[in-house]
């Protein structure tokens, strides 16, 4: 059976999104905002044309652009067709229109816009300057989180799998971006600098509302005992190391072992027996790591031996097949 029409969309549009992070979060990478900026507005247009295509139950002419057709007399005719473009395929909306189909926040499309603006004129621009990637950055990572808010909204997916966040680029301080000027700058990346600045003028950031301009980066270090702090060392020679102890990541994301697991379950479920429908059960969610995943005794090199572990994800799906107390 043929993949849905709007579920093949998303599935383009995570994709695209997946592939800007990616780009923009590598270490030594020229074209970081001019490609992030492409590749993230193509995931949103793809988006948009999904959530349209599943309110309307596919109906691909729902994204179409739609033309009258002339009579023969050369008058307009009351029927309208999709308008083809050179290849003789039908044409679809741009991702403007789509905004407007949906009907989004207004704070949202001026992210957008602002967005889209950085992409049409990507080709013209070398962004050399620690200001312009500054406030990328920052209107990125509000735009990621715009994205991933609606995608959950509009749609019966999870994202929890995928790591939706622009790693900043390097570590400035206050008084070094004080010092760098606008009018520095090309007139063209002078002219869209000064439309950012107008549009967070006119929409000052606020992180705990749905939808943001842009949102700006702070990093700072802290001492903390919680088992999900980053561990961090300190070179007095100026190089800043951080390391990510991934095996307590692993233990924060899959706290349970199989006797853990059974446990819970058992406090949780009314009607829950280990019989041959939970080992099913449970074999089908293990080939998903969003529930479960194997630790090996050598976790650095993935050898030796090893042991299942499970996410607290898992009881989502079982919550389908038992009852709860």
């Amino acid at each position: 059976m043929a993949k849905e029409r709007n579920k093949a969309l998303l599935e383009k549009s995570i994709a695209s999104a997946i592939s800007a992070i990616e780009v923009y979060n590598k270490p030594d990478f020229k074209y970081r905002e001019e490609t992030f900026s492409i590749l993230m507005i193509n995931a949103w247009e793809l988006l948009l044309k999904s959530k349209i295509l599943k309110d309307s139950a596919n109906d691909l002419r729902s994204i179409y652009v739609q033309e009258r057709s002339v009579n023969k007399n050369g008058t307009p005719s009351k029927r309208f067709y999709p308008k083809l473009n050179r290849s003789l395929n039908p044409m679809t909306i741009e991702i403007r229109g789509a905004m407007e189909k949906l009907g989004l926040p207004d704070i949202l499309k001026e992210n957008l816009n602002l967005l889209i603006e950085i992409r049409d004129n990507a080709i013209h621009f070398l962004n050399k300057d620690p200001f312009f990637q500054k406030k990328v950055l920052e209107v990125g990572t509000a735009n990621l989180k715009s994205y991933v808010r609606m995608f959950n909204e509009w749609f019966d997916n999870d994202l929890s799998q995928y790591n939706f966040y622009l790693m900043p680029i390097s570590f400035f301080h206050s008084f070094e971006m004080e010092s760098f000027s606008v009018n520095k700058q090309s007139t063209q990346v002078k002219n869209l600098l000064a439309q950012v600045l107008q549009k967070e003028s006119q929409y000052p950031s606020d992180e705990k509302m749905d939808h943001n301009i842009s949102l700006k980066i702070e990093t700072k270090f802290s001492k903390s005992s919680t088992p999900d702090a980053l561990r961090v060392q300190y070179d007095p020679s100026a190089t800043l190391k951080i390391r990510v102890d991934v095996e307590e990541q692993f233990k924060n994301k899959y706290p349970m072992d199989y006797q853990e697991l059974v446990k819970k379950m058992q406090e949780r479920y009314m009607d829950f027996v280990t019989n041959n429908g939970f080992y099913a059960h449970k074999k089908r969610l293990e080939s998903d790591k969003k529930y479960s995943d194997e630790r090996f005794l050598d976790f650095i090199k993935q050898t030796g031996t090893s042991k299942k572990y499970y996410s607290t994800e898992i009881f989502k799906e079982f919550d389908k097949y038992y009852i709860k107390k």
